[in-house]
């Protein structure tokens, strides 16, 4: 489902990405672990080009670039595959919730607004937010927002979500809120790919885990073994720590 190749990423002398290899398979949920710094976001924004990667290949369900040779063709037709989760929940203020999770429809797949105004209802049934349809961003909660950005990314209907840290902009008591949905877009079988700092929630959710180290990924597994028995003492350290906040 989704594959990277050799990926590299430079911004001027700074080596970010350091040739990084990962696959994921179809519905697997996979969280990207590691300290700040990493190269753990920066990775999730070059798979759909949000950054351009500086060499590799970006593949997801069949789609294979060399990003080097990547036209924009190339860059759009593999990004209309994703649909990203933002920290910052990156709503339209001057737009309601139903605006919001409606453009994407309207605008992107051209979908008749009558139908796009159906399909975005009931997916902001799907994340509680059945009552605020009319709503603006100002007007909710920080777990509220995240959660139209949670919407308007399943409006599309993506081969693979991608969530950038989706809990790190909220107050503690609204984590669970979000987190919550977000254990439901997995049960329902989506392929998500997750940076996450919540790692008891990373270990209750994830089918594959990946820790990052200066742009590097230094242990991969599953959840059960990267827990209980990692084989890389850094893993072991850094997951007992992060483990104790």
């Amino acid at each position: 489902m989704i594959k990277v190749e050799n990926i590299h990423k430079y911004f001027d002398q700074q080596h970010v990405l350091k040739g990084i290899n990962l696959s994921v398979k179809k519905g697997e949920v996979v969280s990207i672990l590691g300290p700040s710094g990493s190269g753990k976001s920066t990775l999730l924004r070059c798979i759909n080009f949000l950054e351009q990667p500086t060499s590799g290949i970006v593949e997801i369900n069949g789609n294979r670039i060399d990003v080097e040779s990547a036209s924009k063709a190339d860059i759009l037709s593999l990004r209309t595959s994703t649909g990203m989760v933002f920290q910052q929940y990156n709503l339209f203020k001057n737009l309601t919730v139903l605006q919001n999770v409606m453009i994407g429809l309207t605008s992107v797949k051209r979908i008749d607004p009558i139908k796009a105004k159906k399909m975005s209802t009931e997916i902001l049934e799907k994340v509680g937010l059945e009552e605020r349809l009319n709503y603006y961003p100002a007007q909710l909660s920080g777990g509220q927002q995240q959660r139209v950005g949670i919407a308007r990314a399943l409006a599309l209907n993506p081969e693979v979500l991608l969530f950038d840290e989706p809990t790190s902009s909220l107050d503690p008591e609204l984590v669970d809120e979000v987190l919550t949905v977000i254990k439901n877009v997995a049960n329902e079988g989506n392929t998500m790919l997750i940076v996450t700092h919540e790692l008891h929630f990373a270990r209750e959710i994830s089918d594959h885990i990946v820790l990052m180290e200066n742009g590097s990924i230094i242990e991969e597994g599953t959840a059960k073994q990267m827990f209980n028995n990692p084989s890389v003492e850094r893993t072991r350290k850094f997951l007992s720590k992060a483990m104790k906040k």
